[in-house]
């Protein structure tokens, strides 16, 4: 399955909201390892909305998983009702972050 962790820098979780990030950090979960597969530019990074999941989703619906260090409650919801999962972390480190999902997406 893939997963996508927002961030700001390409290296760092992004602190603020998820739909924020500049760049989401694509990995390929295979239920035991993480293979980082690609980075994606967010195009709405500037305009977007909380609560616009539809414009995430545009470029990130291939992904099972989005991680960020904060999400919005309605966007959490919305993602769960169409079968996504959402994960907030409360670290900025992406290696840390990973283990954390791991450990959710195992147990």
């Amino acid at each position: 399955m893939l997963v996508a962790i927002g961030t700001v820098d390409g290296k760092t979780i992004n602190p603020k909201h998820f739909g924020h990030s500049n760049t989401y950090l694509i990995y390929e979960f295979d239920g035991t390892n993480f293979v980082k597969k690609e980075e994606r530019q967010n195009p709405y990074t500037e305009t977007h909305l909380h609560a616009k999941v539809d414009e995430i989703l545009e470029f990130l619906g291939d992904c099972k998983v989005w991680v960020g260090m904060s999400m919005g409650r309605s966007s959490k919801k919305r993602l769960e009702e169409l079968g996504y999962i959402s994960i907030t972390v409360d670290t900025p480190e992406v290696s840390k972050a990973l283990e954390l999902v791991k450990t959710q997406l195992q147990g």
